[in-house]
């Protein structure tokens, strides 16, 4: 995927358009408005922090203070079209605060290593399987993990991880090109 590659279509459009209405009706007090948008990020957004966190138990605690911050800080948001970078804002300096500060403090903070690794399967194509591609990804250091997530699994555009990061474009190009070099890195390895 490339950021000019695969212009927006028609769907996600009226999807962008439909999210941009409920912001303006959440920040109005509307809860309904905000449960549909929880509806719609809710998954993701966990599974965001569930790969950048060791232990899904603080992923799940993570997950709910962003809630509650997005909730609270509703108001604040300046454009109704900014909210998908923003809950991924709010969850980033969620994960990144606790990664540095609780997790070292932590005994039994295990990292993921590459004996606890299982060799990524290989389908019949010679493509990666799923698994494999998570068992790869696992292995990466966060801030690689992190951007090859937004990027492939949550379809943000390089400027949209810019926000998010809150980092210059140039930079998160520089760390996806460099994060797909260790990805394939691991894939290589592993699979002979």
């Amino acid at each position: 995927m490339t950021d000019t590659a695969n212009p927006e279509g028609p769907e996600q459009r009226l999807a962008r358009i439909e999210e941009a209405l409920w912001v303006a009706e959440a920040k109005g007090g509307n809860t309904e408005a905000f449960g549909r948008l929880m509806d719609r990020y809710e998954k993701p957004l966990l599974y965001y922090l569930r790969r950048l966190i060791p232990d899904g138990g603080h992923a799940l605690d993570l997950h709910q203070e962003t809630w509650m911050d997005a909730y609270r800080g509703l108001s604040g948001l300046q454009s109704t079209h900014a909210f998908r970078v923003w809950i991924y804002r709010i969850a980033h300096h969620k994960a990144v605060k606790f990664l540095r500060v609780d997790v070292p403090n932590r005994e039994n903070a295990v990292p993921v290593s590459d004996d606890i690794a299982a060799e990524p399967t290989v389908e019949p194509d010679g493509k990666y399987s799923a698994e494999g591609i998570h068992q790869a990804l696992a292995l990466l250091p966060t801030q690689q993990r992190e951007i090859l997530i937004l990027y492939y699994l949550r379809d943000h555009s390089t400027a949209e991880i810019a926000e998010v990061l809150e980092c210059p474009v140039g930079t998160v190009k520089s760390k996806l090109f460099h994060a797909r070099a260790a990805m394939k890195k691991i894939l290589i390895r592993n699979s002979l």
